[in-house]
């Protein structure tokens, strides 16, 4: 295990996830977020709430191990361990998958995501997903769903309670080392300043968001 990071400036970010989240689904990319951070059992019991992946979910980590990664064996210890429940959909969500997976491209979404979305949905659970495509189109089929990312997990009260900012730093720093994980531009200062200002050149999915700042801070002090 690596060292927690020495230094955090301490900021306020405030999840998405409040009381009204009594369930949580998570998709395949935040699986494999939450894997990489090194402290899932931590952090997915620090929520307090049931966690589901569905068994598409399983299935897509499961060929993610085929070449060559960890993360299908660690899952099924989350598994066996009841930190994670498996579903498998059935009836109308089952329908609801169908009608997410069928469509051109730019209205259909992988099997992962469209089982996440769809077992949210039907159990009026909350999906947490990372996927930009698969929040758009949450967003125009399932107007009332809740949704949230893998950064909203990990800014968690109960999770920054729990690991608190130097081990939290490092889970973080981790997830986008080694997982690439998204970041939105409203949640960018927070990581930022959570892994430290020094490490972001080494996290691909953050070059963009780094480039845009780098740019508005020049045009303000060039006012």
């Amino acid at each position: 295990m690596r060292r927690p990071l020495k230094r955090k400036r301490w900021m306020t970010f405030s999840s998405f996830l409040t009381e009204e989240d009594f369930q949580l689904v998570l998709d395949s990319s935040v699986v494999i977020n939450v894997l990489a951070t090194g402290y899932a059992p931590a952090i997915l019991k620090a929520l307090a709430v049931p966690v589901v992946v569905t068994d598409y979910v399983v299935g897509e980590i499961e060929k993610g191990t085929a070449s060559g990664g960890a993360e299908s064996g660690l899952l099924n210890e989350l598994i066996a361990d009841n930190v994670v429940r498996m579903a498998q959909l059935e009836a109308t969500a089952l329908q609801t998958f169908y009608g997410l997976v069928s469509g051109t491209v730019s209205v259909s979404l992988g099997d992962g995501e469209a089982a996440t979305l769809a077992f949210a949905h039907g159990s009026n659970s909350s999906a947490i997903i990372d996927e930009r495509k698969a929040t758009r189109i949450a967003g125009e089929r399932f107007g009332t769903l809740r949704l949230a990312t893998t950064i909203d997990l990990l800014a968690h009260p109960n999770v920054c309670s729990a690991l608190g900012p130097g081990v939290l730093g490092d889970a973080t720093l981790r997830a986008l080392q080694f997982a690439r994980m998204q970041v939105r531009e409203h949640q960018f200062e927070w990581v930022v300043a959570l892994i430290g200002d020094e490490n972001v050149a080494s996290c691909a999915s953050l070059r963009r968001l780094a480039r845009q700042h780098r740019g508005r801070s020049q045009k303000e002090f060039a006012r």
